[in-house]
């Protein structure tokens, strides 16, 4: 079973037309980028370079290097999906929230989970060898119905968002986020990886496509 190794990820940047000189008329194109990341059970975790872009024509599959049959203002290299300034993250409000502070409102909740369970605990003796599961409800509860924010979230005013459109989470990643971030807590170093990203994403933000950002 592969378990970590290096993973080449595309991503569609851009589609629109242009003269192609092999069809030799203007057609349809995918622009596309290739970046080389390290994974752990397929999830991209960290880039390791850029691979570059090449633009396909949709009507015979030819291959361009993008800056030979596009415009400066068409192909931007500075421009690029997963690679925009800081000024057009803060336009749509992707700004990422400060690292002390996800540390602190996971604190607050891991307390409100062990308070909750201690006093399960008196009443209902076997329910406190439900902790792992009561915390799992607990985060996607919170997700789902305060809109990606749990108490502890509240407490500091952040949440967490869709990272593509900066909008509620869809259930389904949800889930996935709570699962993988219920499998790091085994080893909680691996939630340090959100140091090394501009992003500040960890492990479970980059496989659920989500970012955590101020209110």
């Amino acid at each position: 079973m592969i378990i970590y190794g290096r993973k080449t990820v595309q991503s569609t940047i851009k589609s629109g037309k242009f003269d192609c000189p092999n069809c030799r008329r203007q057609e349809s194109y995918h622009l596309k980028n290739y970046q080389l990341y390290f994974h752990i059970f397929f999830i991209p975790l960290l880039k390791i370079r850029e691979l570059g872009d090449e633009l396909n024509c949709f009507f015979c599959n030819t291959t361009y290097v993008p800056g030979s049959v596009l415009s400066s203002h068409e192909y931007d290299t500075r421009n690029r999906l997963g690679n925009t300034s800081n000024e057009e993250n803060h336009s749509i409000g992707l700004v990422p929230c400060d690292f002390g502070k996800r540390i602190g409102a996971f604190i607050l909740d891991v307390v409100i989970i062990y308070a909750v369970n201690l006093a399960l605990a008196f009443i209902l003796p076997e329910a406190s060898l439900f902790v792992i599961l009561f915390a799992f409800i607990y985060f996607i509860a919170c997700d789902l119905l305060l809109k990606g924010s749990s108490l502890g979230k509240l407490v500091l005013s952040i949440k967490a968002v869709d990272y593509e459109q900066n909008g509620d989470i869809l259930a389904f990643n949800i889930i996935l986020r709570n699962l993988i971030k219920g499998m790091c807590a085994i080893f909680p170093v691996i939630y340090l990886t959100s140091l090394l990203n501009d992003d500040k994403r960890a492990l479970h933000d980059l496989a659920a496509r989500t970012m955590v950002v101020d209110k």
